[in-house]
């Protein structure tokens, strides 16, 4: 058992001969000290689990005695008993507003003092281990935080040199491709066959398409390890963008005379965007609408302000989204879902570039048939 030290201070030597007496025989330890001067002079020098202070003294009373006890950050923590004869109201609450934790009246019973005595003690020991027991945890939680930015710097450091890896890669890719896509359009010139022109159709088609899969990914791959930074903000006519969309060649070259129809009611017609890839996500999201829309089908792209958002909405009349199915639920390369030329990287693309434009994509099907999807933008 600990051998708690307690600090006595009386100017009386029988009450001090009395509680030292009854202390020692409950195996604490007892210093003491006959006067507040005392006192103080003890306490720079050891220190005490807890102190009984008179009240009435020579010099300087018991609560100027622990008005210094409490002003000094070493002993501050000490639980002062006041012990007293002065039992009115007004001493009292004198007492608990200088610091002192409780007081026993004079004269006192035996039981009484050793009660108080050994649960003003137990409260100190509890009051430390609590702060022991937070002062581990705070080490704890400050390494293993230090640990987790050790983890994460590798992590980005890891997504950067991905990110860079798949540049070069994509570069690479695009390079020969450019050549190859160049030599097949000049090589259909040559009055080719039937057959011949048919198989360089097929040439053509697979290298854009590969062309545009290493664009993508280029991209997705930016936005996971840079996020916004990967965005060049300028002021943008969001009118404009989607007109010039809308009037893109490629719509014609698939065939399916589609014919587009435009319903800008936003008033926000400029705002703080990436041009290049609002285009990219609008485009990848008009493309999924054309590849599903029936011959000469209708594809209507609006515009609105709701919210204090910019709503983009491409409505088309293919047959629509999967039941539950949501563009935030894409996963990259996954082969179970195809909703472009590659495996659900266009629209995973378009939701990456309205996040990082801290906006949100929505999308479900129409009352009368086809699908919609909603580009929301803060405004």
């Amino acid at each position: 058992m600990k051998n708690n030290r307690i600090l006595v201070v009386d100017d009386n030597d029988k009450n001090i001969q009395v509680i030292a007496s009854l202390l020692a025989e409950n195996h604490y330890n007892v210093e003491y000290a006959v006067n507040g001067l005392d006192a103080l002079a003890l306490l720079s020098s050891e220190n005490f689990d807890l102190i009984l202070l008179d009240i009435m003294m020579p010099k300087m009373d018991g609560y100027e005695v622990c008005n210094k006890i409490k002003e000094d950050n070493a002993h501050s923590e000490i639980p002062i008993i006041f012990l007293t004869a002065r039992t009115d109201v007004q001493s009292i609450k004198k007492a608990f507003e200088y610091g002192a934790l409780d007081y026993i009246s004079k004269p006192f019973s035996n039981d009484e003092l050793l009660a108080r005595v050994k649960t003003h003690i137990e409260l100190k020991n509890v009051k430390e281990e609590l702060r022991e027991l937070n002062r581990g945890l705070e080490k704890k939680v400050l390494a293993r935080t230090a640990e987790l930015d050790q983890a994460n710097k590798k992590l980005v450091a890891i997504d950067k040199a991905k990110s860079q890896f798949i540049n070069i890669i994509s570069h690479e890719i695009r390079t020969p491709l450019n050549g190859i896509i160049g030599g097949l359009s000049l090589l259909k010139d040559l009055g080719l066959t039937e057959e011949a022109a048919s198989l360089f159709d097929i040439l053509d088609v697979s290298a854009k398409r590969l062309e545009d899969f290493s664009e993508k990914a280029l991209d997705i791959s930016l936005f996971n390890s840079y996020d916004k930074e990967v965005l060049k903000p300028e002021k943008t006519n969001i009118n404009k963008v989607l007109s010039d969309l809308i009037k893109s060649k490629e719509w014609i070259d698939a065939g399916k005379k589609i014919n587009f129809v435009k319903t800008f009611n936003s008033s926000s017609t400029v705002l703080n965007l990436d041009p290049k890839y609002i285009k990219k996500c609008v485009y990848n999201i008009i493309h999924n609408a054309v590849k599903f829309s029936p011959i000469e089908g209708r594809i209507t792209i609006s515009t609105m302000d709701k919210d204090a958002h910019l709503i983009i909405t491409v409505k088309d009349e293919g047959f629509g989204f999967d039941k539950g199915f949501t563009i935030s639920d894409i996963k990259t390369f996954n082969n179970k879902e195809h909703f472009d030329e590659n495996p659900g990287l266009g629209l995973y693309l378009s939701n990456q570039i309205v996040k990082a434009h801290d906006g949100y994509l929505e999308n479900g099907n129409n009352t009368d048939k086809g699908a919609y999807v909603n580009i929301c933008i803060p405004l």
